[in-house]
Formats: C-alpha cells, sequence, structure tokens
C-alpha cells in the first residue's frame, strides 16, 4: 500500500520534542517495516535564511520526505510587522493552500492510496474531497481550541478562526480518528461531533530496551515527568510530598519538566524546611535521553494529572517496566488498570496520592509484579508496531468504502 501522511511537525533541525512530529515518524517507519511505501508531505513555515522552499529525502527504505516550506508573502510583512497574530495566521493559511495544491499531484505521481492527516492546522482544508482519488483519515488529538483555553493567555480573531476551521475541517471529513474513546466522547461534549464516528487507534512508542534492574534498595526513586500545571495535578504532587516522607524517609522524587518562571518549585521550597527539599530534586526540562534514563532509573512513576486525553507519559514510563500511579481520569483508565499494572489515587486528593506511593514505597513485591504488567501492557497495545497494524486495517475498510 501508498500511503501519504500529511503533518505540520515532523522531526527536523527545526521539530524537537513534538508529539504530532513523533507520532508520524513512528508511524512512518512502522508501515515501512510491514513493507508498505510511505510518502511523508512535511508542510510547514519556512524558516529565516533557508535556501529552499522545498526539499526531498530518503528517510529510510520505503520513507520518503516531501517537505514544502510555506511563507506569506513580502506585503502582508511589511502591512503587519507588528501585529504576528495576523502574520501567523496568514502563515497557516498559506500552509492550507500549498497542502491543496501539492497533494493532488503527489496522488497520480506516487499513487497514493491512501491519505492520513493530523486535524491540527487543518492543512487538508481546502482539500476537495470530491474530487480526489484516494480517501483522507484525519487524526485528532488535543485540539488547537482546547490548547488555547488551557495555555494561552491572550486570544486574538485570527487563532480563534483557526480554530474554528479546525472543528468545522474535522466535522465534514469522511473518516476520523483519535487516541482514545474517551477523547472522543469529550471531543462530542466540546464541539457535538457524534463519538461512534470515530475510529480509535491509540498512539504507539518504540519499545526501549531494559534491564531488570527492579530491586529492595534502600532508597525508593519516585519519577514525575511533565509540564508543571493545574491540569496535570502538580500541585497535588507536591502537597504529597511531605506526606510521603513523613512515613517513609526512605524515598527521593525527581521532577522533570517545564515549570514557567519556576513558580512550582518556588512555591514548594518556600514552604517547606530543609530536610523535605533535600529529598526533591527539580530537573527542569530535560532532552529525549536524559528523561529515557529518569524512567530507567527510577522505582515507581507518578502523573496525577486531573485530565488526559491519552497520557503518553504513562505508556512512556510503562515501557521500561515501571509501576505508575495516575488517576481515572480521561484516557487514563484505557492505558492503566487499577491494581494490574498501577494504582488510581483519587484526582485532586493529596491524601490519596500519598497513600498510593506509600503502599508501593512498602510492597517491593507489588512494585515487581505491577512493573512486570506494565511492560506487558505497552508490548501488547502501544506498541508502532500495533499502531501500524491497526492502522492498516482501517486504511483497507477507507479504500473499500471510498471506492
Amino acid at each position: 500500500m501508498t500511503i501519504a501522511l500529511v503533518t505540520p511537525y515532523f522531526p527536523d533541525e527545526h521539530t524537537i520534542d513534538s508529539g504530532i512530529a513523533n507520532h508520524y515518524l513512528l508511524l512512518a517507519q512502522s508501515l515501512a517495516a510491514k513493507g508498505n511505501k510511505v510518502i511523508v508531505v512535511h508542510v510547514r513555515p519556512r524558516h529565516k535564511n533557508e535556501p529552499d522552499n522545498f526539499s526531498k529525502h530518503t528517510l529510510a527504505e520505503g520513507i520518503i520526505v516531501l517537505t514544502y516550506k510555506s511563507k506569506v508573502p513580502v506585503v502582508i510583512n511589511k502591512l503587519f510587522k507588528h501585529k504576528w497574530a495576523i502574520i501567523d495566521f496568514a502563515l497557516k493559511i498559506r500552509s492550507m493552500r500549498v497542502t491543496s495544491q501539492v497533494l493532488r499531484k503527489l496522488i497520480q505521481q506516487y499513487g497514493i492510496e491512501v491519505i492520513e492527516t493530523t486535524s491540527y492546522f487543518s492543512l487538508c482544508y481546502f482539500l476537495p474531497y470530491k474530487k480526489l482519488k484516494a480517501p483522507v483519515a484525519v487524526r485528532v488529538s488535543t485540539t488547537f481550541s482546547q490548547i488555547m483555553n488551557e495555555h494561552y493567555p491572550f486570544k486574538s480573531r485570527g487563532m480563534d478562526l483557526i480554530a474554528k476551521m479546525e472543528i468545522t475541517f474535522i466535522k465534514r471529513s469522511r473518516y476520523i480518528l483519535t487516541h482514545a474513546q474517551s477523547h472522543a466522547l469529550e471531543l462530542e461534549r466540546l464541539y457535538n461531533i457524534d463519538a461512534k464516528q470515530f475510529e480509535i487507534i491509540p498512539h504507539g512508542i518504540d519499545l526501549p530496551l531494559i534491564a531488570d534492574d527492579t530491586t529492595a534498595g534502600e532508597v525508593i526513586k519516585i519519577l514525575y515527568a511533565g509540564r508543571f500545571e493545574y491540569r496535570k495535578g502538580t500541585d497535588v504532587l507536591l502537597a504529597a510530598i511531605p506526606l510521603v516522607l513523613q512515613k517513609t524517609p526512605n524515598v527521593v522524587f525527581q521532577l522533570i519538566g517545564s515549570d514557567t518562571g519556576n513558580d512550582y518549585q518556588n512555591r514548594f521550597k518556600n514552604d517547606n524546611p530543609d530536610a523535605v527539599l533535600q529529598k526533591v530534586a527539580f530537573g527542569g526540562k530535560v532532552d529525549h535521553d536524559a528523561l529515557s534514563q529518569a524512567y530507567q532509573s527510577c522505582d515507581i512513576f507518578v502523573a496525577p494529572s486531573r485530565y488526559e486525553s491519552f497520557g503518553l507519559i504513562f505508556i512512556e514510563a510503562m515501557s521500561y517496566g515501571k509501576p505508575a500511579i495516575g488517576c481515572n481520569v480521561g484516557g487514563v483508565p484505557e492505558i492503566i488498570t487499577d491494581n494490574y499494572n498501577g494504582l488510581f489515587a483519587e484526582a485532586g486528593n493529596a491524601q490519596s496520592l500519598a497513600d498510593k506511593i506509600i503502599s508501593l514505597v512498602d510492597d517491593y513485591d507489588l512494585r515487581k509484579r505491577l512493573g512486570l504488567n506494565a511492560r506487558k501492557t505497552i508490548e501488547d497495545k502501544f506498541t508502532g508496531d500495533r499502531l501500524a497494524a491497526n492502522s492498516l486495517t482501517y486504511y483497507t475498510k477507507m479504500i473499500k468504502d471510498f471506492n
């Protein structure tokens, strides 16, 4: 099968640590490993001093990456040079136009049979679906509207319009998929999109090689990885740490992730004595290798999010054979099964979280059992191979229905 993956993000010198980029890299590699031909259509802004608007390279056998670098007309930059939101809106519209122009040609040139794209920034918004010779699957992750509501301290009409265009794009798409049933239900609640329309295909990861280093050591290492924010339950974890240390002093905490202005870290340091602070290391945002080492060296992973549309951090930690503590919210229960591969704490409840951590700290056999089951869960459900197999099954159904 020849498959096109259309995305605004794909790993290159300008794109690092993007969830969309990492998803499409893994999907491309896993589809190619099964003997398929993959054309990655990477449409992104042209960065300053880049010499060309287009580049082509072979990533690996069976994978061709075509990068189209869009830019807005000079007159737009001159007229609105101090209004970045207008320029950003114009750039996104230009990227949609570029996608529409090139994709119809690529279908014929490469014999593309099926297309998958992300709803994010709606690159395929202007495609005339009725005239296309290949069906288009639209993967819906966290929408731009959701991200703006949670992370952006400002608003603009241009950004609002891009957000609305994404929802319109999803609603008019014939084939839509997402990563968790809970997210489909959330999209139904927010935008009145029937959850039954979504095909559920979970994300995958590359399975790391691991050593069996689960021991009954004297010091138990507990890891948190993720942004420091209310939705991630960072405040709950920081409140739980002193409660844990009161009962189990043989514990150290490693906290990794972006903390804007070090706000959470500074409040924690102001509120706790040195005896507690000596047991807590704030690592900030780290690169992939450092994060992998943190997963490998910890004994317990904890992330008490109040909401997760999927919960990729749990999959990453569990792939290293680590028991995970989370909350029964969003897509998390589609990954963690309580008392099988991890434990659930009550969302927003620091004492509940502390109790779950203490129960694992005090019970080596439970940590071992949950960790083994965690690894098995990822091997069975969340690998690149499983992602590709599920995607190919859906693509085949799409092609039959389309024709």
